[in-house]
């Protein structure tokens, strides 16, 4: 169309040409005529909205760039007039010279249009960096004046000079001021950007003079009326916006020049921003990283809103944890209907809705806008807080004018973002250090105790022998065995497990240990040891806790045991008289499951038994019984016994040593629980 309405003005003007043989009143009627002013009209305003909709989408190109495209296009226009006042000279003396003038001043006219066009829409992008509604206002003002200029493409007479600059002149020229004194974009430029800006915005000026010195002397060269274009408000309009906003971009870019190293000092500083573990080391909350991470990121981005979601710990979805300025229920109108913090996560890169109207992922079946459209933001940035090894979450910054979030303002949150991610990171394993630490710590005091407290060496003597082989799950363990000789022909024999593994077992046992030597040294009964024994433990020991325990007593002068099994594994017993072994299997609930005195009830008599030269006691923990081997099979009692059978005249060593060798081999040397094996060999 705006090829179409150009070629209907050079041939209005070869008409001109053809008519000025004719009288000249017949000229006159083609321009300044009706349909010659339409036909301008419509040439400068296709051309206008043509080149507004080339530029609409220069957001990502950088400021040089921009202006070296622009140069090249003012060099381009310049190299054609170069080339009509060339062609003009060279045609001089042919007839057919006073018809090529209109077709010169066309092509002339057509690249100043398209130079000033093209400056007007890429300084446009410097204007509204960053979009505010102020700037946004004052650029839709000058818009409207510069459509409106196109309802009167010449001065026509109606107007005195006076109404001419109240209504025209002096506004646009206020608005054009307004608008040039935007160059925020200066201030992100290092050194040498400014400095090739600099000598661009000159280059530009250099040819914004050529075209203005081109426009007023080439129609006269061609021998042509140029129709009073330079006339029209809309030509003066756009080079006075052009003159202007280069002239003040030229003077702020020269008085920058001394302040650019400060700026890159700082722009090094953010930069660094996320190495900085200050903040990293002194906060390991994550409610206030949280906070401290969307207060800079909102004041950062000039945004109007802005909230984090995080993973939660426990079901794994993403929850809204802090709110600015926004609801949780409109970040979820926002979301719907697609899950943008789980999209982000999982491409661990920030996700820049520049409208959220328009948005494809954003909008339901049939092109109907989701609920987006119910919001009143409508631009938002998503930057996820992650780490090497886990992501934590996103915060999201709207607002909302379209687009309104720039590059730098992006990198910005990266790296606040990245630093919540260390920081986080860094609290997470500071935490687990520190349980570390504390975990380790009370292993090793508990290992120490119960190094101490479990026997060393037992009694041996030449009537009796004891042997004993243990070993813990974990670095300590809750089984517990011990021997004393309160008297010579005395010997007071505790085996037992409390329940659960691990520091807390541990100590348990160390308690009973204190239990078993005060209650051992007095001379109580079997049955009242057992009894005063689970008195005590009662009110030392957790609910939900007990221990299983077998005591017993052996009298070497009389030859004699007795023994009382309280919830503890069956012992085995070994008579060599009749070659045979048996196991012993009454006994009474284990210590702290019935925590009063009406625990007697549940008792049973103790057990008795005559042992003679030969005899063998064998004495264990569960652990022994509930090994499992690879298709998940226990140990038990029949593997335990024939065990015992095999090795039933050897000593009390080998007899432990065998056990414990056929427990690890038939588990693989897998035992998931404390063990203890005590053998007691009479001689």
């Amino acid at each position: 169309m705006a090829i179409l309405l150009w070629m209907v003005l050079v041939t209005f003007h070869l008409m001109q040409q053809i008519i000025t043989i004719f009288p000249e009143d017949k000229a006159g009627m083609l321009l300044g005529g009706f349909w010659f002013k339409m036909s301008l009209v419509g040439f400068l305003l296709s051309n206008t909205i043509f080149i507004s909709r080339i530029f609409a989408n220069i957001e990502k190109l950088h400021v040089t760039t921009l202006l070296w495209r622009l140069f090249m296009i003012g060099m381009i226009g310049i190299t054609v007039i170069m080339l009509i006042t060339f062609a003009n000279k060279v045609t001089e003396s042919l007839v057919i010279h006073r018809y090529l003038g209109p077709v010169f001043f066309g092509l002339g006219l057509y690249a100043l249009l398209i130079f000033f066009l093209s400056a007007i829409f890429i300084f446009r992008r410097f204007i509204l960096y960053p979009r505010t509604r102020r700037k946004m206002i004052a650029w839709r003002l000058f818009l409207g004046f510069l459509y409106i200029s196109l309802l009167f493409p010449f001065n026509w007479g109606n107007f005195s000079l006076g109404m001419y600059v109240v209504f025209s002149y002096i506004p646009i020229s206020l608005i054009t001021l307004a608008l040039s004194a935007n160059v925020r974009w200066i201030a992100y430029l290092n050194f040498n950007q400014k400095l090739r800006a600099l000598g661009l915005f000159g280059l530009i000026m250099i040819v914004i003079v050529t075209y203005i010195v081109a426009a007023r002397r080439l129609p006269f060269q061609l021998g042509i009326s140029s129709g009073e274009y330079l006339n029209t408000q809309f030509f003066q309009y756009i080079i006075l916006f052009s003159v202007v906003y280069s002239s003040f971009s030229i003077l702020v870019l020269f008085f920058n020049l001394p302040t650019s190293s400060i700026f890159e000092m700082q722009s090094f500083e953010i930069a660094s921003f996320s190495k900085i573990n200050q903040a990293i080391q002194s906060n390991l909350d994550h409610a206030d990283i949280m906070n401290t991470l969307l207060d800079a990121s909102v004041m950062a981005a000039n945004a109007k809103a802005g909230w984090i979601e995080m993973i939660s710990d426990d079901t794994g979805i993403p929850e809204v944890r802090i709110c600015k300025t926004i609801s949780v229920q409109e970040t979820q109108i926002i979301h719907q209907p697609v899950d943008l913090t789980q999209k982000i996560l999982q491409d661990r890169k920030y996700l820049l809705i520049r409208n959220t109207r328009w948005r494809r992922s954003l909008v339901r079946p049939y092109g109907r806008p989701n609920g987006t459209s119910e919001s009143r933001y409508r631009c938002l940035l998503g930057v996820p807080i992650i780490s090497n090894s886990q992501a934590y979450g996103v915060i999201y910054v709207v607002n909302d004018l379209v687009n309104s979030f720039e590059d730098v303002t992006v990198q910005s949150l990266v790296s606040f973002a990245e630093q919540a991610g260390i920081a986080l990171e860094n609290a997470k394993l500071v935490r687990n250090s520190i349980e570390l630490e504390r975990y380790q710590e009370q292993l090793k005091i508990a290992k120490e105790v119960q190094t101490q407290l479990l026997p060393r060496n037992l009694p041996f003597s030449e009537a009796i022998e004891f042997i004993a082989m243990s070993e813990n799950a974990q670095e300590v363990g809750g089984d517990y065995f011990d021997v004393l000789q309160p008297k010579d022909h005395i010997y007071k024999v505790a085996i037992g497990d409390v329940s659960g593994k691990g520091t807390t077992a541990a100590f348990y046992m160390a308690e009973t240990k204190g239990i078993f030597h005060a209650l051992a040294r007095l001379d109580l009964s079997v049955r009242q040891f057992i009894t005063t024994a689970n008195q005590a433990i009662s009110e030392c020991m957790q609910k939900g806790f007990f221990m299983t325990l077998t005591y017993l007593e052996i009298n070497t002068q009389d030859r004699e045991i007795e023994m009382i099994r309280a919830g503890h594994c069956p012992a085995f017993f070994y008579d060599s008289a009749a070659d045979q072994i048996r196991m012993l299997r009454e006994g009474t609930l284990g210590l702290g499951i019935v925590r009063d005195m009406s625990f007697g009830k549940f008792m049973q008599e103790t057990q008795k038994i005559s042992y003679k030269y030969g005899d063998m006691l064998v004495l264990y923990t569960d652990g022994i019984l509930e090994a499992r081997n690879a298709a998940g099979e226990e140990y038990g009692y029949d593997r335990l016994q024939a065990e015992i059978e095999k090795n039933k005249k050897a000593a009390a060593a080998e007899v432990a040593a065998s056990i414990v060798n056929s427990v690890k081999e038939f588990a693989q040397a897998n035992i998931d629980d404390d063990y203890t094996v005590l053998i007691i060999r009479f001689r």
